[in-house]
Order: structure tokens, then sequence, then C-alpha cells
């Protein structure tokens, strides 16, 4: 029989009636992966106490765009820093480009061992994984998830995971049937292998890339498997400028989600990250339909990218936030999110200052969304999610629940005061302020530092692992260029001279 563990706080984030609650000085209590109890004065026997005194008891976070490579640390921003792009920077293609993974089996399993450490001490304890694919042979294959399923469950980590397909490499490109229908049934079968294996802390999704590389017919077959099976599907859309003059309009003569709609290619199972291009009748659409959307602010922005979460969240649409780029810090995504939304909301930035104090607001025929706050995007990480999942169990802590908990110290003067306590955590807070992480009841995090890994040697591999990706550009650059080529450094650098 597992132990009974209670742990108190100055606050304990509970769920009653539908809606997250705080309970000062407040205990939550659980047994092997459930919890039984949140509130306060448990009247039963227990095996161990935690006084985790002046912090937040909290749900883990999940995260459905969860960066899972050590190659997104500094190369998506250094690639952005010209707009548009210096030409002498732009990676050229040789001819062995995309015809086989770069990667080793220790580069999958260093990357994805990395992030996972970095999910487990930001709070993150549900992922669900996305990774660039500029190296890989045709897209994230069977064998790479299959190391990255005994990688989740070496470090303890709630997953969704599954191999990502396509029906072409990219846009324009030719159709490769061949591998194309592998990639699928590879993804089918890796639903069959393993959905609901490690004790249920490993579960499947279906990973098709990008609509832009995926033929309709595919979509439908998708479509038809996610629902079928009940198995949740991610795809990108409506996130790249060509999508609509290059693809969608020229050959279905509509923007992309009203072909889709009209084809029947939007259902509740679907995850949407980004939805930067589309209209508020579209947008609508997919709310009607029960699609998720999927923001990740620090990667959105890192790219040029913003949307207003008020409006997408007035418009009906179930909001999530995920991360997609370094550092892998959900509450720092989750304050970003909130910004943005003040400047759509505030509109100073988007007001043209002219001669003769003439100021023009460039939004005056958008309307004024109702005004966030801190719980909106804190659902976004938690209960909104869980309902992106099919998942009652997850972003809560409720008698039933799953006990999936983080502890946020607030003992730090670089918290300063604290006021609302959910304010203070998007406020003032980041991932280095999580001091203990629980997954399914297993303490995997305590006291900032991870259970069972050896985190110095972990830096150092995952290190050699980024500088192996940097290579590849060398490698597989039509012209053989360095890497400093393309990521030239921010300022000089004055090496020690060289000793005999």
């Amino acid at each position: 029989m597992d132990p009974v563990i209670k742990m108190k706080a100055q606050c304990v984030i509970g769920y009653q009636n539908g809606r997250h609650v705080v309970y000062e000085d407040g205990e939550v209590v659980y047994r092997g992966d459930q919890i039984l109890f949140v509130g306060h004065n448990y009247l039963g026997d227990v095996d161990e106490t935690w006084d985790c005194g002046k912090a937040i008891i909290s749900p883990g976070f999940i995260d459905l765009n969860c960066d899972i490579d050590t190659d997104h640390a500094n190369f998506d921003v250094v690639r952005k820093e010209k707009c548009p792009p210096d030409p002498a920077r732009v990676f050229v293609p040789g001819p062995e480009h995309r015809t086989v993974d770069c990667y080793s089996d220790k580069d999958f399993y260093i990357r994805q061992k990395y992030s996972f450490a970095q999910c487990l001490m930001n709070g993150i304890t549900t992922a669900m994984p996305i990774c660039g694919e500029t190296f890989h042979g045709w897209g994230q294959s069977y064998h790479e998830f299959e190391i990255m399923a005994g990688t989740a469950a070496e470090m303890g980590i709630r997953a969704y995971l599954g191999p990502s397909f396509r029906s072409l490499y990219e846009h324009p490109g030719p159709l490769d049937e061949k591998r194309e229908r592998q990639s699928v049934d590879d993804a089918y079968r890796y639903c069959e292998n393993f959905d609901n294996t490690n004790n249920g802390l490993i579960r499947a999704f279906l990973n098709p890339c990008e609509l832009m590389v995926l033929r309709p017919e595919i979509f439908r077959e998708v479509r038809d498997y996610s629902i079928a099976h009940n198995i949740p599907t991610r795809i990108h859309f409506c996130e790249d400028s060509r999508e609509w003059p290059e693809l969608m309009i020229p050959q279905y003569g509509d923007t992309t989600i009203n072909v889709l709609d009209g084809w029947g290619l939007l259902w509740p199972q679907l995850i949407l990250p980004h939805a930067v291009y589309a209209t508020d009748g579209e947008l609508r659409k997919l709310a009607a339909n029960g699609v998720t959307v999927c923001q990740t602010p620090i990667a959105e922005v890192n790219v040029g990218w913003a949307i207003s979460f008020a409006k997408y969240q007035s418009l009906g649409l179930n909001m999530t936030i995920g991360t997609d780029a370094q550092p892998v810090d959900m509450i720092q995504n989750m304050r970003l999110a909130w910004d943005l939304d003040r400047l759509h909301q505030w509109r100073v930035f988007f007001t043209r200052f002219e001669e003769g104090g003439i100021t023009r607001d460039l939004l005056a025929d958008e309307p004024r969304y109702p005004v966030t706050g801190a719980i909106d995007y804190f659902n976004a990480a938690t209960i909104n999610a869980a309902k992106a999942l099919g998942r009652e169990d997850l972003g809560r802590l409720a008698p039933g629940a799953r006990a999936d908990i983080i502890v946020v110290d607030l003992n730090s003067l670089r918290i300063g005061p604290t006021d609302d306590y959910l304010r203070t955590l998007l406020v003032s807070c980041v991932g280095n302020n999580i001091r203990h992480t629980i997954v399914g009841g297993k303490v995997r995090m305590k006291d900032w530092k991870l259970v069972g890994v050896d985190e110095d040697q972990l830096m150092v591999d995952a290190q050699e692992t980024y500088e192996h990706f940097l290579s590849f550009y060398e490698k597989r650059d039509l012209y053989h260029r360095r890497a400093v080529d393309f990521f030239p450094p921010s300022m000089p650098i004055i090496r020690p001279p060289h000793r005999s």
C-alpha cells in the first residue's frame, strides 16, 4: 500500500464547483497517483507531512506544444534578427539534405532528457512535444519516439507522444507517397503500441506536421482515426503567411478554416497551435467545432507574431498555452500572453502619432474584448489544456484527480510582497521559483534538484548535442559555410592566448 502524504502551504490552489479556488493555509493529501483530499483539517491518518510554508501548491502545468530539443536555445531568435533576413545567413540545402536523419540515437536521447528535465524543473507535469525537423530525413520517426517513450519513463513525466508525418517534405515540393504512407502507418502503430503505457503516464497523439505539407485525403483519414480511437490530434495551420495565397485560395477557393469546415475537418480532438492567420468568422467556426487553440507567446514573438488571448477567448475558443521555445517556462509564457493582450487592449502600440497632434488608432474597427486576468492564463495552462486532452483528472487539485503537483516557493526577496496569490505567481515568479514537482504521486524534483538525475553531466551532454546540431549546417549547406556564418556572435569574442 502506498503511503498517505499530506502537503501544507500558505496557499493551495484547489478545484471546486468547476473552477480553481484558493485554500489559505490549505492541505493536499494523496496516496499513490491519486489525490484524496484538498481543503482544511484532514482528519485521516497520514504517513508523511510536507510543510511547504510560504508557498503555492498548484496543479502541474500542461504544455500542448512543448519544445523537446536542444536546438531552439538560440537559433530561432538568431535566424530572425534581420527582417527581411540577410541572404548570406540563409541556409541553402545541399543534395544530401533531407535524405536521412542527421541525429544519432544518443542525440535524440540527450535532447529529450534535457527537455523533459527542463519541463519538470519549470512545473510542466504533462508534455506534448514539438520539435524542429530541419535535419530530419522525413519527420520525427517511430524510432525517435520509441526512444522518447523510454526517456519519458526514465524522467517520470506524463507525456503525450506520437511520430510526425507528412505528404511532402516542404511546400512547394514533390509528393512522396511511399514515405507518406509509411509515416502515417507508423503513427497508427505507435498509438497501438504505446497509448496508455508506463502505468498510464504515456499516452499517444496524432502528429501531422502542418497542412501545407499534408494531402487532404490523409487529413480525412487522420480525423476518422482520431474520432474512432478518441486520440488527440495536433496540426499546424494558419501559421504561415504563404498558406492562403499559395495553397488554399488558388487550389480550394477560400481561406483555410472555411475550407476545412466545409470538408468536415474540424473536430473536438483537434489542437491547433498559433492560429495566427484567421478571420473572426473562422475563429468562431473553430469554437463551434470544439477545436482548441494553443498560444505559444515566446515562440510567436520570436518570429514577429502575436494574438489577443482575450479576443480568441471571447469568440468561444478553448484557449491553452504552450512553450515551443527556450526557455520551457510556462509561467513566463502566461505572463507574456497577458502582456501581449494588454497591448491589444490599450492600443497605444497600435496608435500612429502624427504631426499636428493627430492620432490614429489602427485598431479602430476592432471591438474591445473583456479584460483578462491572471486566472484566464492559469486556466489555459491547467483545466483548459486538460479539456483539450479529454481529461477531467488533470489540471486540477481535487479528490480523484491525478497527483500532479507543483510547489512554487514564495519565501524570497526576489519575489517581494505577496498580493493576490495568482497575480503574484504570474507577475513576480518564473520557473526558477518552482521548488518541488510531483507527477503521478512520484517526487521528480525536490528542493530544486531533479531526483536521480546527474544535472552537471546532463548540462555537458546537452551542450555537446547542441554543438553537434550546429555542425549540421556546414555538413548539409550547399556551400559548406560554417555555423558561425549563420549564427555570428552578438559581440566580439577575445579568447585567451595560446599557451605551449
